[in-house]
């Protein structure tokens, strides 16, 4: 076993697919815990940090709600950090408005309330949020695009939780935040600022959370161009997993080279 002062895990794909936990995956977390300190790191925003944590424990796996950090979370506490309390229209599920309220962020209008039929111009200065942030939304609609398009055109900054195209489940993938996000950029001509791995914004919450250096932390992950690229640009060690999105073949095929490569977290004590 890599011996670290700290994980770093992700969870879709390297603890829960879809509904279904990894085999093996309780055990080898809580055997981790013994040695190290865990933290949970993941770029979907669809639950609080408290959801996930209750989550975690039903599933077997020890955890608090100050374990975990979410996109959405990051995604609230950057915009109260860097602008104070805001007014927030989101796309994105109940973590996402849970973790926005909880940082002081109003949300606008009134979660998901149309604001009229013209274009942005034909709405009146406080009438517009002042950024859209997007998640992962699985009851996403043309209304909710044209709401956040309105905004947006009138003047609201566009704020990603994250950009990843697929989310892995029991029996295959999902449309990721990415395909909405990347809808909202269309529409607009704006491009998103991204909270989510492999950004600064995510990283720099995980690292400021845990209080020491990345090179005492191991990252594990499924995602090269998320997970491994955010550990290696911060010089942390990090693991792949192959039972998320990538494949060995994608693994041979990417300049993006983890430090280890393994078929799931319940073979990390082999390291």
């Amino acid at each position: 076993m890599i011996m670290m002062e700290a994980y770093i895990l992700d969870l879709d794909g390297v603890i829960f697919r879809g509904s279904e936990v990894i085999a093996g995956a309780p055990d080898a977390v809580n055997r981790l815990r013994k040695s190290a300190r865990v933290v949970f790191l993941t770029n979907n925003s669809t639950q609080s940090r408290d959801a996930v944590s209750a989550r975690l424990n039903a599933s077997g796996i020890r955890c608090r709600g100050s374990d975990v950090i979410t996109a959405g979370y990051a995604a609230a506490v950057y915009i109260r950090k860097r602008y104070g309390a805001q007014k927030i229209y989101p796309i994105g599920e109940a973590g996402l408005i849970h973790e926005l309220k909880a940082e002081g962020h109003e949300i606008y209008p009134g979660g998901h309330e149309d604001l009229g039929e013209g274009s942005g111009e034909d709405m009146g200065k406080d009438a517009v949020a002042d950024f859209v942030v997007v998640g992962l939304d699985r009851d996403f609609t043309y209304k909710k695009l044209r709401i956040g398009l309105q905004n947006i055109l009138a003047g609201a900054g566009l704020i990603a939780t994250n950009t990843d195209p697929l989310l892995p489940v029991e029996h295959g993938f999902l449309p990721g935040a990415g395909a909405i996000v990347r809808a909202l950029e269309t529409a607009s001509g704006r491009s998103a600022f991204v909270i989510g791995k492999p950004n600064p914004p995510m990283m720099d919450a995980v690292i400021d959370h845990l209080g020491l250096p990345a090179h005492e932390c191991t990252l594990v992950g499924d995602r090269l161009e998320t997970d491994i690229l955010a550990g290696s640009r911060y010089g942390m060690k990090t693991v792949l997993v192959l039972s998320g999105v990538e494949t060995a073949e994608s693994v041979r095929q990417s300049r993006i080279k983890p430090d280890a490569v393994i078929r799931s977290i319940a073979e990390l004590r082999e390291l």
